[in-house]
């Protein structure tokens, strides 16, 4: 859209100076006033003065650009800091993410691999091996995976790999590398990154964050060195990321660790082997690093800025510029004005010299005209005066726009404001040429603030803009636009004047406190103790749903009544500690849907200078309801745990008291095998953390040694019925009554002889668990014994006390049969004793 089509027709004006300074200057700022000029007198014909003001005046452009050269020259050396020093930020903040990712990739492989062998990881290679591979090349293709990950045993052979198999065969050097040795200790740290090495069987040069295996099942003691999980990363990927964060061919971005070792580099290593780059001892950068040091080092034959990786990495980023180019660079800029400076001066030259020439003929006519050229200037330096003063105050770029007219009016903090050159660029300054600056998303909004200008007399306007940067780059900058329109009249067209100012760092900030507010589960507020009005971030309504315009007074009623008079009391303390600023407590409040949120609030607060009162509250309040629940349910289970263990303990005693003493051995035998089915079911129940386990693998753990069968031959136990869970507390008691039967049928039963047959089978019967056990083909049997065995009666002691069932036995010729009954509501989990 054409701004100008929808202009309306204007008449001339004039602006007086008042009206410049109510237009350009806040209300309050009143400017010094102008000290008066005398007025010219008529001076003597001396020749002396006027020669050395014109020679002045041709030595000025060279003095100028003399002094714009030295500024361009100070200011290049900065940008090439500045420069160094955000490759560095960026080159750390990389680091760390990518060291950072490394070690979760490392926490799930160690949950992977956690309670199994070396043995057991080794045969179960194909498997693990594609499980690491998912988390090693997770949302990335695998033939362009850039990671890998490597576990090794303590002797530092390797057990499972993500990019190979099987993983390589046993090789002494891995066990010598610097990660091994460093984590072997007696104070190993937490993760430990590695030198360059370059893979045996990949020929790719990586490095490794590597942390000991945890929680293996090789049975070490808890603490020991059990061998390590590494998390590689090829270097071609590392560098070719170092590379893009660099700003161009000639700068360098380099990863270091704090002992001077090279981990990467965004132009390579230039042939040299990888595992041989160290820095010097005497190098300047390791000084620093070994200090614990950021800084710009300016000593070395380069600028290098040198950040450290967050989170307690040892870890280094380095950004390095050669000075050519910033002496390139300044060039580029500091010719043209010299060739200007130059130029200037020998047209100066010439000028003086005609001057000179003409003076005597000239002189009366020029002390009249040097009367008008001083009113003028005079007028004109005071326009100027507060122009340039409202500029210094508000740090602001002046310009001007003619509606009827296309060319735009800018200061020269205009030009730099857009790293535009005023004698380079001065086409640039239209209407069209600021819009192609303007950024595309941004325009239509221009556009109609300044139509909406030419309407209302005035708009105020955020927009981005691209600004000029060195090495042909662009930078997008936020500006603030405020302008005023003046009508036409007396002769003068309507003019619009404005400022714009650069907000980029404010909107920068506002960002990041959006980012930052948006991340985090809570929110953070300000609260004004004199109003009690509290502003809070968008997050309190996500959290508590209508709590963000909530006062002070109504926050608190909202708290949990249990909670509420602590937090009050708190609050009263820090009012009263007049040398205490900070604060931070727990509490629950009410959501929206009635139920209550666990909140951790920590601020500051800002007192009154002249009461010492707290006057404002400024913090955070994050929802911290998962880990108190979390506390909760630990607590509860340590209780569970506790009771499950005098259970178990109360099932031995009575397992102790009905197995006979008259034989030693046998006594020890019996007492043995009760303790094993005991720790078979603890073993089952840790496994589903005491939510239950189910019946068919009760059976299979005590009956594993007849449950297969050889090629050809029918299984020796069979079992059938529905899938069931048996509820935690009826498993123990379970597991040793089917223990005590399997006992008897190896001893004297169906399993005790090659021919011999069992059928387990188990069905739900209203309101009853119905377990049938069968032995067919064992050796022939008399009728029912006049005596109980202990087996047998510690199988009907157990169902009956413990489990309120009862057992049938069956003493028939071809082996024994019997029945057990069971209420579903003691032994099944699930609502009124149904399955789950």
């Amino acid at each position: 859209m054409d701004v100008r089509k929808a202009l309306p027709v204007f008449t001339p004006f004039v602006t007086t100076d008042q009206e410049l300074h109510k237009a350009v200057l806040p209300a309050s700022f009143t400017p010094a006033p102008m000290p008066a000029e005398p007025a010219p007198q008529r001076r003597p014909h001396v020749l002396s003065p006027l020669f050395w003001g014109l020679a002045a005046a041709v030595a000025a452009p060279l003095l100028v650009g003399g002094v714009s050269a030295w500024r361009a020259w100070d200011s290049a050396w900065q940008a090439a800091e500045v420069e160094a020093t955000r490759t560095a930020e960026a080159g750390a903040e990389y680091a760390r993410r990518l060291l950072e990712g490394q070690v979760l990739k490392l926490e799930r492989s160690q949950e992977l691999l956690a309670g199994l062998t070396d043995a057991e990881i080794l045969a179960r290679q194909p498997e693990l091996h594609t499980a690491l591979a998912h988390v090693a090349t997770e949302r990335e293709p695998a033939e362009q995976a850039a990671f890998y990950i490597f576990a090794y045993d303590r002797d530092g052979g390797p057990l499972v790999a993500s990019n190979l198999l099987p993983a390589p065969g046993p090789d002494p050097v891995i066990s010598g590398r610097d990660f091994n040795q460093a984590l072997r200790g007696d104070d190993p740290p937490w993760a430990f990154v590695s030198q360059v090495y370059v893979g045996r069987t990949t020929q790719r040069a990586y490095f490794s964050v590597v942390q000991r295996r945890r929680g293996t099942g090789n049975g070490l003691p808890e603490g020991a060195y059990d061998g390590v999980i590494a998390a590689s990363i090829y270097l071609d990927h590392a560098n070719a990321a170092l590379t893009a964060l660099a700003s161009g061919p000639e700068a360098r971005v380099a990863l270091l660790r704090a002992d001077g070792v090279l981990l990467a580099r965004s132009d390579g290593f230039g042939g040299h082997a990888p595992e041989t780059l160290r820095l010097s001892q005497d190098n300047p950068i390791l000084a620093a690093m070994l200090r614990g040091q950021e800084q710009i080092l300016e000593a070395s034959p380069r600028i290098t800025a040198l950040r450290r990786v967050g989170g307690d990495w040892p870890i280094y980023a380095a950004a390095v510029r050669d000075p050519a180019t910033v002496v390139t660079a300044w060039r580029r800029v500091v010719v043209p004005q010299l060739l200007l400076a130059f130029g200037s001066s020998l047209l100066l030259l010439l000028l003086a010299r005609a001057l000179l020439r003409r003076q005597r003929a000239l002189e009366a006519a020029n002390m009249a005209l040097e009367r008008r050229v001083e009113e003028r200037t005079r007028d004109l330096r005071g326009r100027e005066s507060l122009l340039r003063l409202a500029q210094q105050a508000a740090g602001a770029a002046a310009w001007s726009w003619q509606p009827d007219g296309e060319s735009l009016h800018w200061s020269p903090e205009m030009f730099a404001l857009l790293g535009l050159s005023p004698e380079n660029d001065a086409a640039q300054a239209t209407l069209e040429g600021f819009m192609s600056v303007v950024h595309p998303e941004d325009r239509p909004l221009l556009r109609s603030a300044l139509i909406s200008a030419l309407a209302e007399s005035s708009m105020s306007v955020e927009f981005r803009v691209f600004r000029r940067v060195p090495a042909g780059r662009r930078d997008v900058i936020w500006l603030l636009c405020r302008a005023r329109l003046y009508p036409a009249e007396a002769g003068m067209p309507a003019t619009l004047v404005g400022i714009n100012i650069d907000i980029t760092e404010r909107r920068r900030a506002e960002a990041r406190f959006e980012a930052a507010t948006a991340a985090m589960a809570g929110f953070v507020y300000e609260w004004d103790m004199a109003t009690g009005k509290v502003e809070r971030t968008a997050g309190a309504n996500q959290l508590l749903g209508d709590a963000a315009g909530l006062s002070g007074a109504d926050w608190l009623a909202r708290l949990h009544p249990e909670d509420r008079e602590r937090v009050v009391e708190e609050l009263r303390r820090l009012d009263q500690e007049r040398d205490s600023d900070s604060y931070a407590f727990e509490y629950r409040v009410r959501r929206a849907d009635g139920g209550w949120a666990w909140l951790w609030d920590r601020g500051r607060v800002t007192r009154d200078a002249a009461s010492g009162a707290v006057a404002w509250m400024i913090g955070g309040a994050v929802d911290v309801t998962a880990r108190r629940l979390a506390e909760e349910r630990q607590f509860l289970l340590l209780r569970e745990v506790d009771h499950r263990a005098k259970n178990a303990l109360a099932v031995m005693k009575a397992a102790l008291r009905l197995t006979p003493r008259d034989d030693a051995a046998a006594f020890a035998s019996a007492v043995d095998g009760r303790i094993d089915a005991l720790a078979r079911a603890q073993a089952l129940l840790s496994e589903t953390s005491w939510s239950g386990t189910p019946l068919r693998q009760i059976l299979e753990s005590t009956l594993e040694a007849f449950i297969g069968a050889p090629d050809g031959e029918a299984p020796r136990v069979t079992m059938e019925g529905p899938e069931l869970v048996l509820a935690a507390s009826a498993i123990q008691p379970l597991a040793m009554a089917v223990h005590e039967l399997a006992t008897n049928a190896t001893k004297y039963g169906a399993l005790s002889c090659p021919g011999g047959r069992l059928a387990i089978a188990w069905r739900l019967r209203e309101d009853t668990l119905e377990l049938d056990w069968s032995e067919r083909g064992g050796p022939e049997l008399p009728l029912t014994p006049r005596q109980r065995g202990f087996g047998s009666r510690v199988v009907d002691a157990t169902l009956r006390s413990q489990l309120g069932g009862t057992v049938e036995w069956h003493w028939e010729a071809e082996g024994l049969r019997l029945t057990l009954t069971m209420p579903t509501a003691r032994v099944l989990v699930g609502s009124a004793g149904l399955p789950l």
